[in-house]
């Protein structure tokens, strides 16, 4: 339904609303009702459905038509009316003008959908300390920053759309991957280092938990020595990932995005609920977020999992900064890594409503930003990238992103097929 069906329905509420609230004063001069046909017609602007004019007759309280409306929420929803205009519309209005919340009569999750949306709570609060600045100097004294420097003036000519810093993320990734970090499916016996095989997960030890551990996968020896090695999993970045230099894609993305921050870049961690993690950079001069996979090496292939591994992505989301030592945003960028958003990817969603979670998230990024107390030119800025973020994943500026078919290189052969992944 374009803008214009939805503005005609909007005054088609608003008119049977202010019908039935002459008819209640009538009947009931006493009664009084906070519901406005203002309400009624923001209610029609976020859901659309063309069938409140038959349910809604003439003998309807006003009660009943309030929870009606409220109803159509919960029916269905078309996020792409939720612009940078409408979240943030101090943005042409001027950054003295009250923000205006798009999300005023949107419900919040559910007891169905609270677990769920815990779950973003849980990373939000993971990825802010990765603004540790202990953790940040350490990642520091690891790279290579004059090498990488060099590499990239060199590389100029390869990558001409590319700023210098553009390829020293290119080249960041190549050293990551390569040199630095090491991927782990089944990790060699403690004792003999001959194969082992997973027999489950045991509870951490208090210096495992110290350490960060969030549980510990137990290995069996498959030779004679029958040994059981532990392999922690540190779901939120630790400093002893700077010594182990090992794990599976959770550690990789949570070393190189504070690798990333640590060198002075905007970086995200991304979560994917099909069990993928990765880091997207803000580029100052594409003016745009880079997708980067250190797992894989990849830059800039948003489709890599979608086409490339055969991935049917839901939900992707991004929590990010580095401002002021504080996570700046937590965005719903699953359009950027999906082909089909509407026809195909919208029917894997049924985890949760998709306004509540539009509010969910919304709500979260704006508490994040309120404790950075910005200034009014900070602030701009932000909204400004916001801006242009909203544009790039509504593909108002056309889609150049390539279609990918490049299988995954990390991990074993039996490990990704398990995961339904191509390799």
């Amino acid at each position: 339904m374009n803008q214009r069906e939805i503005d005609t329905l909007a005054q088609q509420l608003a008119s049977q609303f202010s019908a039935m609230r002459q008819q209640q004063r009538r009947t009931s001069p006493g009664a009084v009702t906070t519901t406005t046909s203002a309400t009624v017609a923001a209610t029609a602007t976020a859901t659309v459905t063309t069938d409140v004019a038959e349910d809604t007759g003439s003998g309807s309280s006003i009660d009943n038509l309030t929870r009606q409306l409220g109803d159509l929420r919960e029916l269905s929803v078309d996020t792409t009316t939720l612009d940078s205009s409408t979240a943030h519309p101090q943005e042409s209005e001027g950054l003295t003008s009250p923000l205006v919340d798009p999300y005023a009569t949107v419900p919040d999750p559910s007891i169905y959908e609270k677990e769920f949306a815990d779950t973003y709570l849980r990373v939000n609060a993971s990825v802010l300390r990765f603004e540790d600045l202990q953790l940040l100097d350490l990642a520091c004294e690891q790279i290579p920053m004059e090498r990488l420097y060099e590499e990239a003036e060199v590389m100029r000519e390869d990558y001409p759309d590319d700023s210098v810093g553009d390829i020293v993320i290119r080249r960041l990734l190549h050293w990551f991957k390569n040199e630095y970090f090491t991927w782990v499916n089944e990790p060699p016996c403690a004792s003999c280092q001959a194969k082992t095989v997973a027999v489950g997960t045991v509870a951490p030890t208090a210096q495992e938990m110290q350490d960060g551990a969030g549980v510990v996968e137990a290995y069996q020896c498959t030779q004679s020595c029958s040994t059981t090695t532990r392999f922690p999993r540190y779901g939120g970045m630790s400093t002893i990932l700077f010594k182990t230099r090992r794990g599976r894609c959770g550690e990789w993305a949570n070393c190189f995005t504070v690798f990333c921050r640590a060198i002075g870049y905007q970086a995200r961690y991304v979560h994917d609920t099909t069990d993928h993690v990765w880091t997207e950079v803000w580029s100052q001069h594409k003016k745009r977020w880079i997708h980067c996979d250190a797992c894989e090496a990849a830059y800039d292939q948003p489709l890599l999992y979608s086409t490339g591994w055969g991935k049917s992505l839901s939900y992707c989301v991004a929590f990010s900064g580095k401002l002021k030592g504080r996570s700046e945003e937590v965005v719903d960028v699953t359009r950027r890594y999906t082909i089909e958003y509407d026809t195909s990817v919208l029917k894997r969603r049924r985890s949760i409503r998709e306004l509540v979670l539009a509010k969910f998230l919304h709500r979260m990024s704006e508490s994040n930003l309120a404790r950075l107390s910005l200034d009014p030119t900070e602030l701009q800025a932000v909204r400004q990238r916001q801006g242009l973020e909203m544009d790039a994943l509504l593909g108002r500026n056309g889609d150049t992103r390539a279609i990918e078919t490049q299988d995954r290189e990390s991990g074993s052969d039996e490990w990704t097929k398990a995961r339904g992944e191509r390799r």
